[in-house]
């Protein structure tokens, strides 16, 4: 309900009566619940700041990951792009190595090892 319907079931929209106090008190007394939630929640226990990922770990995790994934889409490809120029041909694989890459075989490998990259 809002103020206004209540309002005129109490008939406060005559001049010469006051807005029902009731209202008022309910909607401060949870504005203030509201604001004292945040306040009283218990601190985080998890690190705020993340953890530094070791640059050469995820280097090795990434030559990993895409040299056997190239090698296979070049198996794959390779009787429908034998006759064409090795540019062409990479032009092929590359956005595809990379999107599987992205969004298939990195994020596994690093949930897997994501302890280790940390070490």
């Amino acid at each position: 309900m809002n103020e206004r319907t209540v309002s005129r079931a109490y008939g406060a929209d005559d001049p010469g009566l006051p807005s029902p106090p009731v209202v008022t008190d309910v909607r401060h007394t949870l504005r203030e619940r509201s604001r004292n939630a945040f306040a009283d929640a218990e601190p985080r226990l998890e690190p705020t700041v993340p953890v530094a990922v070791r640059r050469w770990k995820l280097w090795l995790l990434t030559v990993c990951g895409i040299y056997p994934t190239i090698v296979l889409l070049g198996l794959v490809t390779n009787p429908v792009l034998e006759d064409l120029y090795l540019p062409v041909r990479l032009a092929v694989l590359v956005p595809a190595a990379a999107a599987a890459m992205v969004w298939q075989i990195n994020p596994r490998l690093q949930r897997h090892f994501g302890a280790w990259l940390t070490r």
